[in-house]
């Protein structure tokens, strides 16, 4: 007889439900006296009979469960969710044990070597670009099983091209300011379509110790060279580090892209764009990533930055409030009134508790980031 598995739930772990059958069940018939005086629990029954009754009942159950999976094991399923017993009484005096539930498939799930228990994780946002059409690096992934550590970095391809592999350097600075490099990491593609805009490398070995991952709060690649299907290129051009916090970093990626490394400014002359690269104030679209001036200036949000910066020059919230107060003018009218809710609830906290400037400061700019 085949294995079946039986659950009173719905789901197996470590299996999927590939296809569900109908609704089955089976019974075991008891003869009229037996337990007869049911009619309350097994702990009401003389003590001197009920290890005897029990004993009966368990062998009547095990029957009846291993009568349904013999039922299961000539259909095509494994499985059985949603499994019940139950005691129902007949006409004639006559009592069964019932047992029932919904035939399903199952199917083992694949878990790759990357995917299994234990697994130590980390996302990193790289902090520096190059200003160039070039791969620009945007994450670095890193996981590990305990018995090593390996790393996949995730590109930007500009102009879709072909890429084939990467070399770079990887600065890692943990949360003590200490930095680790890797040198000549080899990063290639295992793709059937690399012609995409976002690709990520294979995940390949690296020296770094688990508990170092977990450290981890930075990272800078540093590219040597890149292939594509045509060619290998040489990277001679300088790295630009990314001024923003890792917070503002990944707020900004998520409203403009991945490859996004700053806030789109303009003064008339010259434009930034979200890419980081400095456009001639008459040019449409951006040289390096095609981005359209106007749709950055229909997406552009207040610039708060600067009011926070004059913000943390004050010692007191009043004072920050006098602050808002300049700039409430240019923020969206939706936002107004929370940032003001921010600012009278500081200044009662303060009469109370003392300096809530850090604190203001914060959930002002974290309502900005969350917009």
């Amino acid at each position: 007889m085949k294995s079946v598995m039986i659950t009173s739930g719905t789901s197996f772990e470590g299996f999927d439900i590939v296809a569900y059958g109908e609704y089955r069940f089976t019974q075991t018939i008891l003869n009229s006296n037996f337990l007869k005086d049911f009619g309350t629990s097994i702990a009401d029954i003389a003590t001197d009979r009920s290890e005897v009754y029990q004993e009966k009942l368990d062998g009547i159950l095990n029957k009846t469960i291993q009568s349904f999976k013999k039922l299961v094991g000539k259909t095509e399923y494994n499985a059985v969710i949603g499994f019940q017993t139950n005691v129902a009484e007949y006409s004639n005096n006559l009592t069964a044990v019932v047992a029932s539930g919904t035939l399903v498939k199952l199917e083992k799930q694949y878990r790759s070597e990357l995917t299994k228990s234990g697994l130590t994780e980390k996302e990193v946002l790289v902090s520096n670009y190059y200003d160039e059409v070039m791969p620009r690096a945007v994450k670095l992934v890193l996981v590990s099983e305990g018995s090593g550590t390996k790393i996949s970095a995730w590109f930007h391809s500009y102009n879709n091209e072909d890429i084939r592999a990467v070399k770079a350097d990887i600065e890692f600075v943990n949360l003590y300011g200490d930095a680790t490099t890797l040198t000549g990491v080899d990063f290639t593609f295992d793709n059937n379509d690399t012609h995409l805009s976002s690709i990520q490398s294979d995940y390949i070995d690296c020296k770094l110790p688990e508990k170092y991952i977990k450290l981890i709060s930075s990272a800078k690649v540093y590219i040597k060279k890149y292939v594509t299907s045509r060619e290998i290129y040489l990277c001679s051009a300088e790295s630009v580090d990314i001024v923003i916090s890792p917070a503002k970093l990944k707020s900004l990626k998520a409203k403009a892209g991945m490859d996004a490394v700053g806030a789109y400014k303009a003064d008339g002359l010259v434009w930034r764009c979200n890419c980081g690269h400095i456009n001639e104030g008459g040019a449409e679209e951006c040289v390096i990533c095609h981005r359209k001036q106007d749709d950055m200036k229909k997406n552009r949000s207040f610039d708060y930055e600067p009011m926070i910066a004059e913000m943390e020059t004050k010692e007191f919230v009043i004072e920050i409030k006098d602050v808002l107060m300049k700039y409430i003018k240019d923020i969206d009218a939706k936002l107004r009134m929370q940032l003001l809710e921010i600012m009278e609830s500081g200044i009662q906290y303060e009469k109370i508790r003392g300096s809530m400037k850090d604190t203001v400061i914060e959930k002002v700019e974290k309502l900005f980031l969350e917009l």
